[in-house]
Formats: structure tokens, sequence, C-alpha cells
């Protein structure tokens, strides 16, 4: 978890500069190299440097993939990928669960050598992969993305100017913005080509940009916190230790399910909301049932089923959450605002197997300090900006004047300046 957090700071910043693919390609070979390694390794201190190395790159393989998976669809079915996105998530738990129990006589070093393998998958991506259009316009590669342009219309038999010219439109920059630009980032002339490039500092200095990363970050902490305690504790519940993992991963899928016609028909926002809302409830009961359960067989019974609905609701929020923030930040900040979350989530990751250590002091104590966290971010999320409909925006001025007008902070402004209430929820709502 700590390779993870560090991964995710460095990996996230390095694919905003040199691209998706590569860093998502690289380092799913640098996981194969290692993770076999790790099967071998003689002694702790080798298997700790070795583990500390794949955390480092695991988040070079997800959320470069996550990102660009969607930067490569419109907004109308970009949930849609997201959730499928997900439900490959919580299948390769499923499969792990499976081939853990079949391999359970032997040697741990056996399970982690097939699972690494898993990454030789990656390798065919490296030919029918491309790298993100919206990064290769946004950084001034032109040849490449008429190459990409190229294969696109021989591919599905549509005529290369025409779709060129679509391209351009869409991602021409706005004249009010930015008024230095005086021909579009997919031009191909021989003038320079004027690329933004953002830094961590960037997010320091902008302090709308400063807020919403501040208040999704707390989101992904307890998010993760609350998630992996939950898959950590899942094999000390009574019964099967096999049988519990597997379970608690399968509810995941109950809550992709829910997930779909809910993005669907509502926003981000709200969707999150409703996912931590049920999460906070459910944690709630199944902490209550557990303290008052003496001994009663139905009250842990129901225990159990509130903690899985629990974790349902949880994975609901994640997956949520994967679309929700990328969807916050101009492209060449995307992956780095993206790799931050990911990187401050990982201190709940750090965190959260010693649930079980306060659990065995404290019984009631975990599953109410996750409701707590959990009922505490619904609030906090009413103030960002809803992302549903909205395109994925491609400078930092755009995203300024998109969290002006549709933030959350313009809240406490409106009530400044107006006293009736009908007009502060309008404000809230839009």
């Amino acid at each position: 978890m700590v390779g993870q957090l560090i991964g995710a700071a460095f990996a996230s910043s390095l694919s905003d500069r040199v691209g998706r693919k590569t860093v998502h390609l690289c380092s799913n070979f640098l996981t194969l190299v290692f993770g076999i390694s790790v099967g071998f390794a003689p002694n702790y201190t080798t298997l700790a440097i070795l583990k500390f190395i794949l955390g480092v790159l695991i988040p070079g393989m997800i959320l470069p993939a996550g990102v660009f998976t969607l930067e490569l669809f419109p907004e109308k079915t970009r949930f849609v990928c997201e959730i499928m996105g997900s439900m490959f998530w919580t299948t390769g738990l499923v499969i792990m669960s499976g081939i853990a129990y079949l391999l359970q006589d032997y040697s741990w070093r056996y399970l982690q050598i097939v699972l690494s393998c898993f990454s030789l998958l990656s390798l065919i991506q490296y030919w029918v992969q491309d790298e993100s259009l919206r990064w290769l316009i946004v950084n001034g590669k032109t040849k490449e993305v008429d190459r990409i342009l190229l294969k696109v219309s021989r591919w599905n038999k549509i005529d290369y100017r025409e779709l060129k010219a679509n391209l351009k439109k869409k991602m021409d920059v706005s004249s009010k913005e930015k008024p230095d630009y005086e021909e579009s980032l997919l031009d191909s002339s021989n003038k320079l080509t004027i690329v933004e490039k953002y830094s961590f500092l960037t997010i320091l200095q902008n302090k709308s940009v400063l807020l919403i990363s501040l208040l999704v970050y707390f989101a992904w902490f307890t998010v993760t916190l609350t998630y992996y305690s939950l898959t950590l504790t899942s094999t000390s519940l009574v019964g099967n230790r096999f049988l519990n993992f597997f379970f608690s991963v399968c509810v995941e899928y109950i809550a992709l399910f829910i997930e779909y016609p809910m993005l669907f028909r509502f926003g981000r926002r709200t969707v999150a909301i409703l996912f931590l809302g049920m999460a906070g409830t459910f944690l709630a009961l199944a902490t209550l049932f557990n303290y008052f359960s003496d001994g009663n067989q139905s009250f842990i019974m129901l225990s159990v089923i509130a903690t899985f609905a629990g974790k349902m609701s949880v994975g609901g929020a994640f997956s949520v959450l994967f679309l929700f923030t990328p969807e916050l930040f101009p492209t060449n900040l995307r992956n780095l605002s993206f790799g931050m979350c990911s990187a401050v989530s990982r201190i709940g990751g750090i965190i959260s197997p010693f649930a079980r250590t306060l659990a065995t002091h404290i019984p009631w104590a975990p599953g109410m300090i996750f409701s707590i966290m959990c009922v505490g971010v619904t609030i906090i999320i009413l103030y960002l900006p809803e992302t549903r409909g909205i395109e994925l925006p491609q400078t930092l001025g755009e995203v300024k004047l998109w969290y002006a007008e549709n933030g959350g902070f313009q809240l406490r402004k409106f009530r400044n300046k107006n006293k009736h209430t009908s007009e502060t929820m309008f404000v809230l709502t839009n």
C-alpha cells in the first residue's frame, strides 16, 4: 500500500506527460517481471522490497487505463465503459478466490506466480490499442492523430477528411477562453502549437481546483478505508474463508447492476450520494446487530447480511468515484489529479488491515467509524459540480469557468447576495 501511494503520485504525473499507453504497458510488463520474482523471494526482506516495487507499479496499470477509457468514449456512453471496467475488476477478484482455493494446499508462491502471469494479456494491447486522442491533441502530436484517424476511417469505411473535420470542430479551443490560440490544436501547420503543461503546483495555485481536490481526496480516503477493511475482514467471518471472500466480492456485481440504471437516469454526484448513504446505513445496522446479538444466531446472520450489503454499497461508490473523479479535471491534469486521489486513498488502505485489531478490543468501533465517515462524505459531495452531460474539459480555463458556474462553492456566495430560499436551492441543484 505504501508503494501504491508513491506510485500513484508519480505514475499519474508521468502518464500526463508521456502518454497513457506508454505508462500502462510498461507498468504491466514490469509487474510481470517483479511479480514472478516475488514467488522466488528467499527471505522476508527481499519479499518486502519486491512487494513495495509491485505497489509502485500497480497504479501505473490501473490509473492510465481508467483515464484512457474515459477519454476514448463520448459522455453518453462513458458510464457504461466504466461499469464494464468495474465488472472486470470484480471478476478478477472472483477468479483470484477460485485460484486461491485450488492452490490452498500448495505454497503461496504458486498463487503469486499464477496471478502475475495474467499481465501477459496486456502484451496484446501493444498491437491493438492506440494512444488517447485527447492526450495527443492537447499535446500537439498531430502526426499521431492523423495516423489514428486514417486507421479509424479505414476500419469503419468513412471519409478521412470528414472525420478530421468533425474532430477538429469538437476539439477546437474556444477563442473566448484562449485568445492567444490562433489555430486549432489539430492544425498540422509549421506554427508552434501551444501546449499547456500542469503539475501538482497547478492544483495548489488555483483555489477552486484545490478545494475540489481536497473534497475528492477525503471521499477517496473514506471509500478505500471502508472497502479494503471489509474485504480483508471477510475471511474472519463465520464459515469457510474462501467462500466468505467469494461472497463478499460477488455482492459487488449487484452494485454494478444497480449502478447502470441509476447512472442512466441520474447524475454521478447523486448516485455517489445514494451508494454512500446506503453504505453508512447498512454498516451501522451491522454494528448494532452484532453488538446486541449476545450469541443469538439470527442477529449474527443479520449482521453478516448487513455487512455484505454495506460492502456492496461501498463497491458501488468506489465504481462511481472512478468515473466521477477524472471528469472533474482538464486533460493534462486529469491523470495527475486522479493519481493524487489514489495516493491519498492508499493511506486508508494502509490503515485498513488494523480494523480487525481494533474490532478485537472495541467490537462496535470499526463499523461505526466507517458508517459516520460514509455519511460525512455524502454531505461534502454536494459541494462538487455535477459532470453528467458535460464533455471532458480540455484546459484549466474551461475547468475554472465550469467550477464557477456549477460548483457547490457558489451556494455560499449566492446566499450572501440573496435571501430567497428557492433561488438558493436552484443554485445547489444546478
